[in-house]
């Protein structure tokens, strides 16, 4: 079945916002920048900055970085006390040919993630996967940090 809407008019658009005897030169300016800013613009280098999911389970802390196109030996993982650090560099693609860029969104570079954690962890536990370009860390809670549960009892 179809349904016939009415069409609202838009707002107008008005490109001048003020007026007076300078006005009009300030907004052919206003416009000009507007139009024509990307082009002269400086290039941004982007920086790659992996993503994080870091989670509490009643027993361990649980990490999730997104690093796709790196390989486990290209992460340098520590944890000195409470501070886990993560590092790592993605290069950019090595090809012979010369590219010529429309677009270059995908970001290159080393990076450095460090985390205070929230509870004290046992080091000789902590477990690193790799799959799929995500890295699990499992990094379980000493004895003493570990949630734990206290029975209710009935009062008589």
């Amino acid at each position: 079945m179809l349904v016939k809407r009415e069409v609202l008019p838009t707002a107008e658009i008005t490109p001048f916002r003020t007026w007076g005897p300078l006005s009009l030169f300030d907004e052919v300016d206003r416009l000009m920048n507007e139009a024509f800013s990307e082009l002269v613009r400086p290039a941004r280098v982007a920086t790659y900055v992996a993503p994080v999911d870091l989670y509490e389970t009643d027993d361990a802390l649980e990490l999730e970085m997104m690093v796709p196109g790196l390989s486990p030996d290209e992460l340098e993982i520590s944890l000195e006390g409470n501070k886990l650090t993560i590092r790592g560099e993605v290069k950019p693609v090595a090809d012979e040919k010369v590219r010529r860029y429309y677009l270059q969104e995908i970001p290159h570079g080393s990076f450095v993630r460090s985390f205070t954690l929230p509870v004290e962890i046992d080091a000789d536990k902590v477990k690193a996967e790799f799959k799929n370009g995500i890295l699990h860390l499992h990094l379980p809670k000493v004895e003493t940090a570990r949630a734990k549960r206290i029975p209710v009892e009935l009062a008589q």
